[in-house]
């Protein structure tokens, strides 16, 4: 069963509110047992020590606590009721001026509080629950009673409520309980709040990434076009972009796949097609079984393995897996040993081929076969480029490091201080068009849509020169001009 990030996260976000609702209902109902305790406590010591001075004089008057128990059951009347004061007090006692005063008030009518008093020896002579009386109080409860004082003699301990047991009466346990209720149905709202903003919340978090995941799985069943629209700058945000350009470089590599297997399919069918033509030919009787014939059929597989063995190369370049046999090049010399490989086709078409190689060059660090494999590419398109009557130079100089390179796409690496060496191949065709500049290196485009490779040309010539000259660190670029001509750079680092 899939469980939706959604829920996960409500689970975990209800699990975390219901902890912190038990813990917190944990917490404010022992502090405030407890501080609720502390105020009981301290309101019946206020109590206990304003109904010690009444009765001290109830003792003075009888000398002993004898009827203090009537005294403690219904408590004084007030003052305006004197007759009622003298029956409820006892025979012969006479109230003091002044004890009617803010003590006598708070202990009007009925008592709510539990009320013992102790004598001197700790035995309780009164208790209004009726129930300790003649017991010898505990000495830890009698430490925090009010004296009771006659003449600067200690005559008895009265207690008040909490002072007496820890029990609280029911108006106090019915207020606490009234405050653990509020805050449990104020945690519960909290809550409940909590988590319907929670889901909001969490609905706006996963509601991307939802439209992430049909996107990837509509991706996956073949549909390019999938994109994913990106509102915020926060990490979902960049999840989208990023989403987005990883499409859009999946949609140009399933392009460029589907072209190149076009382009090679195209490439092998021309050979193919005519070795097979051939051979079925020479089979039927239709072509004698000469060497000239024979040749023809070898041409073409020439070109088979040319086209494979470049494949081969490009693909090892690409996955930086090729070979290259690390040396000390002289660039002057390899220019101009490539120069005459060309020379004789030059002539055939016409074509004028120059070099500039002053003296003095210092030498590369690189592998000479390959290097003198860019060379071959570049000087094999400039002859398929240029008309007859034009001209091909090839140069070779020294640029400093710090110079800025013509036209260079990308910087290029910290090179040392020495400095670099540029080769250039410059021809008088017909240039290349802007809009194709950008993508003449790579592997089968052709700017000329409706120009045919008869010339045994495998279309990855440039693609695999780019990726031999980035393999030894260097750039390579092109400048060209419509009607002009065009020039490929070649950078290298000097040797170290």
């Amino acid at each position: 069963m899939r469980v939706s990030l959604w829920l996960k996260l409500m689970g975990i976000f209800a699990v975390i509110i219901a902890t912190g609702v038990v813990v917190m209902l944990i917490v404010i109902n022992l502090a405030t047992a407890t501080q609720f305790r502390r105020f009981v406590l301290s309101s019946d010591l206020v109590q206990a020590q304003n109904f010690a001075p009444l009765l001290a004089d109830y003792y003075a008057q009888q000398e002993s606590w004898q009827g203090v128990e009537t005294l403690l059951a219904t408590g004084p009347q007030p003052a305006e009721q004197p007759e009622m004061m003298s029956d409820m007090i006892g025979p012969g006692m006479m109230m003091r001026p002044g004890v009617m005063g803010p003590e006598m008030m708070r202990w009007r009518g009925s008592l709510l509080d539990r009320i013992v008093l102790a004598d001197v020896e700790g035995v309780v002579v009164a208790d209004s629950a009726g129930v300790l009386e003649g017991q010898r109080h505990p000495d830890k409860h009698l430490a925090v009673g009010a004296a009771v004082m006659v003449d600067e003699q200690r005559v008895g301990t009265v207690l008040v409520g909490s002072m007496v047991e820890p029990a609280l009466n029911p108006l106090d346990q019915d207020f606490l309980r009234s405050v653990n209720l509020a805050v449990l149905l104020s945690a519960i709202a909290v809550g409940g709040v909590a988590l319907v903003l929670g889901s909001i919340f969490f609905f706006q978090i996963t509601a991307p990434v939802r439209r992430l995941t049909q996107a990837a799985e509509a991706i996956a069943a073949g549909d390019m076009d999938q994109r994913v629209a990106a509102r915020t700058g926060d990490e979902i945000g960049r999840l989208a972009r990023a989403f987005n350009t990883m499409t859009d470089s999946l949609e140009r590599a399933e392009t460029l796949r589907r072209q190149m297997v076009a382009d090679i399919a195209h490439e092998l069918r021309t050979p193919l097609s005519l070795v097979r033509g051939n051979l079925e030919a020479i089979l039927d009787g239709l072509y004698e079984l000469n060497l000239e014939n024979v040749a023809s059929v070898h041409e073409e597989t020439l070109v088979l393995t040319r086209l494979v063995n470049d494949l081969r190369d490009l693909a090892l370049a690409e996955a930086g897996q090729l070979y290259l046999q690390q040396d000390t090049v002289d660039l002057a010399d390899l220019v101009e040993r490539a120069v005459e490989g060309f020379r004789a086709q030059a002539t055939e078409q016409e074509i004028t081929l120059v070099t500039e190689l002053p003296p003095g060059l210092p030498p590369a660090s690189g592998d000479e076969q390959r290097l003198n494999q860019v060379l071959i590419n570049l000087l094999s398109n400039a002859l398929h480029h240029t008309p007859p009557g034009g001209q091909i130079a090839v140069s070779v100089k020294q640029v400093s490091a710090e110079e800025r390179l013509p036209h260079s796409p990308a910087p290029l690496p910290p090179y040392p201080p020495a400095p670099l060496l540029l080769i250039s191949v410059a021809d008088t065709g017909r240039g290349i068009p802007p809009e194709d500049v950008p993508h003449i290196f790579e592997r089968f485009y052709r700017a000329d849509k409706s120009r045919v490779r008869t010339s045994g040309g495998s279309g990855l010539g440039l693609a695999i020169a780019r990726q031999l000259v980035e393999a030894h660190g260097g750039r390579v670029w092109v400048e060209s001009w419509m009607g002009v001509g065009s020039t490929f750079f070649v950078a290298l680092p000097p040797e170290e």
